[in-house]
This record gives C-alpha cells, sequence and structure tokens, in this order.
C-alpha cells in the first residue's frame, strides 16, 4: 500500500512544482544484525518507499541508495545510524544536512521544505555562526506527533547551508532509544551542540537563540 495518499499527493506537488534545481537524497542503509548497547536499524524499507514515492512527484527528486558498511563517503563522514538520508543538490558532495530515521508526521514537512530549499535557486547565504576550529555537529531529536520539530530541524540545516563545518542532523528519537537514552532526552525538539550533554538548546527557538548557543558553546566570538 502507498504511504503517500492521493489527497497529499495533490498538496505536495504544486508545492515542489517550482523547483529549479537537481536534488539528491541518499539514503544509507544498514543490516539487521543488532550490536548489543547500539540502536537497531530504522524503518527503511518505509524510508526508502516513501523517498521514491516523492520522487515520482517530481522529475527533479533523486532518491540513491547505498549500504553504510560499504560507503567510503559515510565512513568519512563518520555517519554510524541506518537510515541516514543525506539531503544535497544533484552534483554536490557535501554530507553535512542529514536526517535520521523515517521522515514520517510532522516530519514530512521537514522533508519537503528541505527539498525546496535545495531545489530552490542558488543564492549567497550569509554565515551566521562564524569560522569555527573543527567540525560542529548539532543534533536535533524529534518525533513524529511534534509540530515545532520541523521548525527546529530546517534552522539547524539553513545554518549548515551557509557553514560547511556544520553538521546538521534531524534524529527521529523513538526509533534511536539508546541514542535518545545517551543525550537524556525527554523532550522535543531537543538539540545537541556537540558531542557530549555540556551543551543544548530545548524548543524551537529563533535562528539568533541557536547562534548565541552555538557562539557559547564553541566561544566564537559573537
Amino acid at each position: 500500500m502507498p504511504l503517500l495518499t492521493d489527497d497529499v499527493k495533490e498538496q505536495v506537488i504544486p508545492m515542489l512544482a517550482d523547483l529549479e534545481q537537481e536534488v539528491e537524497l541518499k539514503v544509507l542503509t544498514g543490516g539487521d544484525v543488532v550490536i548489543p548497547g547500539q540502536d537497531a536499524t530504522g524503518y527503511q524499507d518505509e524510508t526508502l518507499e516513501l523517498l521514491h514515492e516523492l520522487a515520482e512527484l517530481n522529475d527533479k527528486i533523486h532518491v540513491t541508495e547505498a549500504a553504510l558498511a560499504d560507503d567510503a563517503e559515510a565512513q568519512e563522514a563518520g555517519i554510524t545510524r541506518a537510515p541516514t538520508t543525506l539531503f544535497r543538490r544533484k552534483g554536490e558532495t557535501r554530507t553535512n544536512l542529514r536526517f535520521t530515521g523515517l521522515p514520517s508526521g510532522y516530519e514530512f514537512t521537514t522533508l519537503l521544505e528541505t527539498i525546496r530549499m535545495l531545489g530552490g535557486p542558488s543564492e549567497e547565504r550569509e554565515d551566521k555562526v562564524g569560522p569555527l576550529d573543527e567540525p560542529l555537529t548539532l543534533q536535533t531529536f524529534v518525533t513524529p506527533t511534534c509540530p515545532y520539530c520541523p521548525q527546529a530541524v530546517l534552522t539547524i540545516f539553513d545554518l549548515a547551508m551557509s557553514n560547511e563545518s556544520i553538521i546538521a542532523e534531524g534524529v527521529e528519537a523513538n526509533e534511536y532509544p539508546v541514542l535518545s537514552r545517551t543525550f537524556k532526552i525527554s523532550s522535543v525538539p531537543d538539540t545537541i551542540i556537540g558531542e557530549s550533554n555540556d551543551a543544548r538548546l530545548l524548543g524551537a527557538q529563533p535562528k539568533k537563540q541557536f547562534v548565541e548557543a552555538i557562539q557559547a558553546a564553541t566561544q566564537v566570538p559573537a
């Protein structure tokens, strides 16, 4: 049974009608082996089906698939969970816009708006954060039933579009309970700044709040 109903397709087609650039959605998939202490592979079949159905609605959307264990790009980027979807314009090699898990429910909005952002006209974006000494990961934990979560994910995606040192990742919290417990996720959206619990930003805050939290955590001059 298709995941997208005819009613949803009728709403989505005009939303994507003005895409100017080709968009690639690269899905990194995993196996069935569960390693103790780590999360199992998430809903990758459903993710692939959803993205393929979406790509059928617009010929500027392209879906590719690669096995996480065999993909050199994923290994170089340090991606370890599946499914992880990389968002980029076709021909780009960026790996810093990611969504881990199935983008369903309210996160379907995140999926559509990210495609619209990438498929829009090329424009020079102002880097609000400033130069970083090393790559910085922003993980925004979300759930499909949270109406505020898309705004938080789209904000970190926007920051990553203008600063390639920022790795922006939306994470479906319910799909990865071990990771969620590691970061003590109790409500969403919750954005972890860096690799520990030391810096985080709760809620769908304005972009200015994200920038200030990043600068405080990394000691980048405001």
